[in-house]
C-alpha cells in the first residue's frame, strides 16, 4: 500500500512535470502565428521563417544524446532547473527580437532547453510512476499540447493588447520562470535517490540500442510523425492567412488544431494500454491525419474547423501512443534514458528539415497544395513501421 503521503508526493511531482511540459512547445507556436509582423520588422523570407521552427528542433536533436550524460554528471533534477533556466532566458530575449540574430539565437537556447528536459521526463515516468505510464505519459504530452495552443491562440491577442509583437513572444517566459520555481520545491525531495541511480546508470553513445530493430522501428515512426507536426506548426497558421483568414482567425484555427492535441494526449495513452487492438488504433491515427492533410491540400475550405481538429486528435495521438512505448519498452529508467536520446537524437535532427524543406519547396512553387501534398506523404510512411511495435517488447 501506497501511504498518503507517497501519494502526496507523486501528485505534486506529476504536477511539477506537467508545468515543465507546459513549456516544452510554447518556443515554437508562438513564433508562427505573428510571422506577418517578424517579416515585416526583419525582412525575413520563406526559408528564414521556416528556419525559426527548424533551429530549436535542430538544436533539440543535436543535444538529446548529450542529456544522459549531463544528468549523470550533474544529477537529473538539476538537469530540469537549467533547462527551464535556459527556457526562461531564451523566452525573455524576445522583448529584443527585432534586433538581428535575436529570433535565431533565441531559438537555439530554447532548442536546447527542451531537449534537456523532455529527455529526461520518459525515465521519470518509468521510476516514479510504472504502474500508470498511459496515464502520466498523457499528463505529460496533454501539457506539452496546452502550452502549445495557449501559445498560438492568446500571442496574436497579445500582440494587439500591448502593440508590440516582441512583448507578445516574451510573456512566454513567464510560465517558464514558474516551472522553474515548482520544480526546484516540488522535486527536492527525489533528488538524492534518483540522482544516486542516474550516477550509477552506464550511458554513452555505445551504449544506446542502435542495432535493435524495434528500437529503429519506434525511432523512424516518431522521425515521421515529427517531420509533419514540426512542419504544420511552422506553416498551418501563415498557410491559412495566406489562403483570405485573418490573422486572428487563423490563430484561433491553430489553437483549435492544438486543443484536439490535447484531448488526443488525455484519452489515447491510457485507451491503447487497455485495447488489444492497439496496433489498429495506431494504424488509424496515421489514415487519419494523412486523409486530413490531403484535405488540407486540395480543400481548403471543406470544414476547416473539423478537418484540423481531425488532424491533431490523430496525428498527436499517434505521437503520445509512441510516447508511452519509450517507457513501456524499457526494463527502467537507465535503458528508457538510453531509449529515448537514441529516439529524441535521430527523430529531431531529421525532423528539423521539415519546416526548412517546406519553406524551400514554397519558395520554389508557391503552391500550399504542393506542400501539403508533400507532408500528406510523409505521414502515410509511418503506417510500416508500427507493424513491429506490439505488446511485450523490452528494448535496452
Amino acid at each position: 500500500m501506497t501511504s498518503p503521503s507517497a501519494r502526496r508526493q507523486r501528485i505534486l511531482l506529476l504536477s511539477a512535470i506537467a508545468l515543465v511540459a507546459f513549456n516544452l512547445r510554447a518556443a515554437l507556436t508562438s513564433v508562427p502565428t505573428v510571422v506577418v509582423d517578424i517579416q515585416s520588422a526583419t525582412g525575413m523570407n520563406d526559408i528564414a521563417v521556416g528556419a525559426l521552427t527548424t533551429l530549436p528542433v535542430l538544436s533539440m536533436g543535436a543535444f538529446a544524446l548529450a542529456v544522459p550524460a549531463i544528468a549523470r554528471r550533474v544529477g537529473r533534477s538539476q538537469t530540469v532547473w537549467l533547462a527551464m533556466a535556459l527556457l526562461v532566458v531564451a523566452m525573455g530575449s524576445r522583448l529584443w527580437a527585432a534586433l538581428p540574430g535575436v529570433l535565431p539565437a533565441s531559438a537555439l537556447l530554447a532548442g536546447v532547453g527542451i531537449a534537456l528536459a523532455a529527455g529526461l521526463v520518459p525515465g521519470i515516468i518509468r521510476e516514479q510512476a510504472p504502474d500508470a505510464v498511459g496515464m502520466a505519459t498523457g499528463l505529460w504530452t496533454s501539457s506539452m499540447f496546452a502550452g502549445a495552443t495557449a501559445a498560438a491562440a492568446l500571442t496574436v491577442p497579445i500582440a494587439q493588447l500591448t502593440g508590440s509583437w516582441t512583448t507578445a513572444l516574451a510573456v512566454w517566459a513567464i510560465p517558464a520562470a514558474l516551472a522553474w520555481l515548482l520544480w526546484t520545491s516540488v522535486e527536492r525531495p527525489y533528488r538524492r535517490s534518483a540522482d544516486a541511480r542516474d550516477a550509477s546508470a552506464s550511458v554513452s553513445l555505445r551504449a544506446l540500442p542502435w542495432r535493435d530493430a524495434n528500437a529503429w522501428a519506434l525511432t523512424a515512426y516518431l522521425t515521421l510523425n515529427s517531420i509533419v507536426f514540426y512542419s504544420a506548426i511552422a506553416w498551418l497558421d501563415p498557410s491559412y492567412a495566406d489562403r483570405g483568414w485573418s490573422p486572428v482567425d487563423s490563430g484561433v484555427l491553430f489553437g483549435l488544431f492544438s486543443v484536439s492535441q490535447i484531448v488526443a494526449a488525455l484519452l489515447l495513452p491510457p485507451l491503447a494500454q487497455r485495447i488489444s487492438a492497439r496496433r489498429t488504433l495506431f494504424g488509424s491515427t496515421v489514415v487519419l491525419s494523412t486523409a486530413a492533410l490531403l484535405s488540407i491540400a486540395f480543400a481548403p475550405d471543406f470544414l476547416p474547423v473539423a478537418v484540423l481538429m481531425a488532424f491533431g486528435l490523430s496525428h498527436s495521438g499517434g505521437f503520445t501512443i509512441a510516447l508511452a512505448m519509450l517507457s513501456e519498452y524499457s526494463r527502467d529508467g537507465a535503458s528508457s534514458a538510453r531509449l529515448t536520446a537514441m529516439a529524441f537524437s535521430v527523430t529531431f535532427l531529421v525532423a528539423a528539415l521539415g519546416p526548412l524543406l517546406t519553406g524551400v519547396v514554397l519558395e520554389w512553387s508557391g503552391s500550399w497544395t504542393v506542400v501539403y501534398l508533400l507532408l500528406a506523404i510523409v505521414c502515410a510512411a509511418q503506417l510500416p513501421p508500427i507493424a513491429r511495435l506490439r505488446r511485450g517488447i523490452t528494448i535496452g
